[in-house]
């Protein structure tokens, strides 16, 4: 991912939305990946638009834009490609480690997410498109999900990853992100013991005398 924040400029925008969205460009096809940027690019309105700004607003623009909107995929394909960009640029920041926890035992804690945590939603195969293209085989045809995928991207070390969830640990995550209090009596031991060694949590602040409900 190239770091800069060029003014809208097609032919150096098509350049820096191609490093960012490389799995997409590559399903998409060559001419039709810079004809969508060029539309897109057009249909962005503001005078302060910016490479940067533009690059995170493609997922919403595929979403809402026919004749994109009536391929899901290409949305959701970006949505996996915008989260591993904005894992990577997310600040440095403290890990609780799985060791460290245990020493500390609290009973009652209000866990903190590591900043380069994102969480959102899937409705098509579009992690599998994701694999198939990064392993440079033949991706499969799209689909549409029967149940929604949760899906957890994060930044491990200097390595983006990204991991399906069950809908209860989605929701318990989701509710650590909010920084709602818990404790190891409620939290499911499992999903505590994975966070902690896929580094996703940075602290755990103590709660004296917690009121969970």
């Amino acid at each position: 991912m190239t770091v800069i924040d060029e003014n809208l400029d097609v032919a150096r925008l098509t350049e820096f939305l191609a490093e960012d969205y490389a799995k997409l460009r590559l399903y998409m096809g060559l001419s039709a990946f810079n004809r969508m940027v060029h539309l897109c690019a057009a249909a962005t309105v503001s005078v302060n638009a910016t490479a940067r700004s533009l690059s995170q607003h493609l997922p919403r623009f595929l979403n809402v834009t026919r004749p994109y909107s009536k391929n899901p995929e290409l949305s959701e394909l970006a949505s996996v490609e915008n989260a591993f960009n904005a894992a990577l640029a997310a600040p440095d920041a403290p890990i609780l480690t799985l060791a460290e926890f245990t020493r500390r035992n609290p009973q009652g804690f209000s866990p903190e997410i590591h900043p380069s945590v994102q969480r959102f939603q899937l409705r098509t195969n579009a992690t599998s498109l994701w694999a198939a293209l990064t392993a440079g085989e033949l991706p499969p045809p799209p689909e549409l999900l029967e149940e929604p995928q949760e899906l957890l991207v994060w930044r491990q070390g200097l390595t983006p990853r990204f991991r399906m969830l069950g809908r209860e640990e989605a929701l318990a995550l989701d509710e650590a992100a909010r920084g709602k209090p818990t404790s190891t009596d409620q939290l499911p031991e499992h999903f505590l013991r994975g966070w902690l060694e896929a580094e996703v949590i940075s602290a755990a602040r103590e709660i004296d005398d917690i009121k969970l409900s």
